[in-house]
């Protein structure tokens, strides 16, 4: 099972550590590390001066790259833009559409023919009809668009989402947004092939909220593992 550590804004207020953060990502058990690749004039206007604040800086993709692989990880990120998707094809190993992205027809035929695995959340029905499709081994992750999200409803959400990939026939996985991690080990139970989740180094970090700590989030990959 491919295990996404997602670093999102958390090392934003730190100076961007990219090698504390990778590093005890891969001493959890991740088997991949992700961060997101955004403008903050991509979000409304009344959000951009926080959005940009915690903007990736795209000059260290490719030392992102390098640091992952040392510790053994691969290494992905969230695309919202065209240049965001060539930057990150040259540097990185997997692309991925967020939710809030999925019915992003363009974006999405560029993540597709950038050569790279292709990873897409989506949160509706209709998107995993209209757009279920992945691309180099990728899979669909169902997503709740909340932070944090509730447990009740994303195990509710998890249940369904479950049962529409498995009618389908399709390999897909769990982006969770809860404070916990039982929705994840129990989207490894339903088989999920993929799981995507948030993580954390300080309680200061700005998605702590929904980011295990190292230590919870080693927990969570040996319940996925079984141990």
């Amino acid at each position: 099972m491919d295990i996404i550590a997602e670093l999102g804004s958390n090392p934003a207020p730190h100076g961007w550590p990219l090698e504390d953060y990778v590093q005890a990502a891969a001493l959890t058990g991740a088997t991949s590390v992700k961060v997101q690749c955004f403008r903050a004039e991509h979000f409304p206007e009344w959000a951009q001066a926080e959005k940009r604040k915690v903007e990736f800086p795209r000059a260290r993709l490719g030392e992102f790259a390098r640091l992952a692989h040392a510790y053994g990880l691969a290494a992905g990120a969230s695309v919202f833009d065209a240049e965001a998707v060539e930057l990150c094809a040259q540097e990185l190993d997997f692309l991925k559409l967020a939710a809030r992205e999925q019915h992003d027809y363009g974006l999405g035929c560029l993540c597709m023919h950038s050569g790279k695995r292709l990873y897409r959340s989506i949160s509706e029905d209709k998107a995993f009809m209209d757009y279920g499709y992945t691309y180099q081994g990728g899979a669909v992750l169902w997503a709740i668009q909340k932070y944090p999200a509730g447990m009740i409803e994303s195990i509710l959400t998890l249940l369904h989402a479950a049962r529409l990939f498995k009618s389908h026939g399709k390999r897909w996985g769990w982006s969770s947004h809860t404070r916990g991690w039982l929705d994840v080990t129990l989207a490894a139970r339903l088989g999920a092939s993929v799981a995507e989740k948030h993580f954390a180094l300080s309680a200061d970090d700005p998605e702590a909220g929904h980011s295990p700590m190292p230590a919870q989030f080693k927990r969570m990959v040996k319940r996925i593992n079984g141990k």
